[in-house]
């Protein structure tokens, strides 16, 4: 028996250009701290005319899902269409586009369509399917409709950074202690309580109270990923205050010349937030310094105890 196939649609109405949003949707790299449902992607091609990536997202709310698609760019039409390399058990074979249609006013009517046709032996498939393509894509295209119209444009409010130390032990120590964050109460300061959930497939839901400089305490939750090349990266799907966006990634290195870990952090202020938290007149630029300050401490912290970590490790 053939499955029909699914047809969904969703649009919005945002006020920013065509440009500025198709700059958006091209650039997955920026996905984990624009959408809600990305947690991590990786760049596997890319050229003027299109390119290739996986992607990791979650699904009904929290389950991970990973899957690689190709898109080719019409700059001039301001449109995106996109396939996946292979079928996923859950939904198929999926693809679609977005297009910007230029409006009045420099506003533009964003549209996100999917298709797929799902597995005929999956209970319940089309049901879910047809629930997570409105739930993702509404969120999706919500969260376009807010980092478009930032205020002096997204990369005022947007913040990429790297630290590194030095490890006098095996990196795969520094891997195992990052890993644990069940421990990270016991062993890190800034970690007033942590909460850890094993998802299937390895993926680790993170709840954490984080103690301030001030001794206050702010919760955050976090989706957790260990990837085939050992590093690990997280999104935060619920941020701080300050925050509309954070993920990172943690990256751990052995050669001849000895061993390393560096953390890299990518962050997107929300400036209303950044008000609440810094004051109305703290200027975009002192906001997303403030932020960098407090999140480097942190991983230096969380770096320099790893680091003695893997010291004892390697004298064992």
């Amino acid at each position: 028996m053939t499955t029909p196939e699914i047809h969904a649609r969703h649009e919005i109405e945002v006020e920013a250009s065509p440009s500025a949003v198709y700059e958006l949707i091209t650039n997955v790299s920026l996905w984990p701290v624009i959408f809600r449902p990305t947690v991590h992607t990786e760049v596997l091609e890319r050229t003027a005319r299109g390119d290739r990536f996986e992607i990791w997202a979650t699904l009904a709310g929290s389950e991970v899902s990973a899957w690689r698609s190709r898109r080719a760019f019409d700059a001039a039409g301001w449109r995106v269409t996109f396939g996946q390399d292979h079928e996923n058990p859950l939904f198929g074979r999926m693809g679609g586009g977005w297009t910007c249609v230029p409006l009045a006013g420099g506003r533009t009517r964003v549209v996100l369509e999917h298709r797929c046709t799902p597995p005929p032996d999956r209970a319940g498939a089309r049901e879910r399917i047809v629930r997570d393509l409105d739930t993702n894509g509404a969120a999706e295209l919500d969260a376009l409709r807010t980092v478009s119209v930032l205020p002096g444009g997204f990369d005022r409010w947007r913040s990429t950074f790297t630290e590194s130390v030095e490890l006098a032990g095996p990196a795969k120590a520094a891997r195992e202690f990052v890993w644990d964050a069940d421990r990270w109460p016991e062993r890190l300061p800034h970690v007033a309580g942590l909460d850890l959930v094993e998802q299937p497939g390895g993926a680790q839901e993170m709840t954490m109270e984080t103690r301030a400089p001030d001794g206050s305490v702010h919760t955050t939750r976090s989706v957790r990923l260990l990837l085939p090349d050992g590093s690990i990266v997280y999104k935060q799907t619920r941020p701080p205050r300050a925050l509309l966006g954070h993920s990172g990634r943690w990256d751990f290195r052995s050669g001849p010349a000895g061993s390393s870990m560096s953390s890299t952090h990518t962050v997107l202020l929300d400036p209303a937030g950044a008000a609440e938290v810094f004051g109305a007149g703290v200027p975009a630029r002192e906001a997303v310094h403030r932020v960098r300050t407090a999140l480097s401490a942190n991983s230096r912290v969380t770096m320099e105890r790893a680091a003695l970590y893997c010291a004892s490790a390697g004298a064992t």
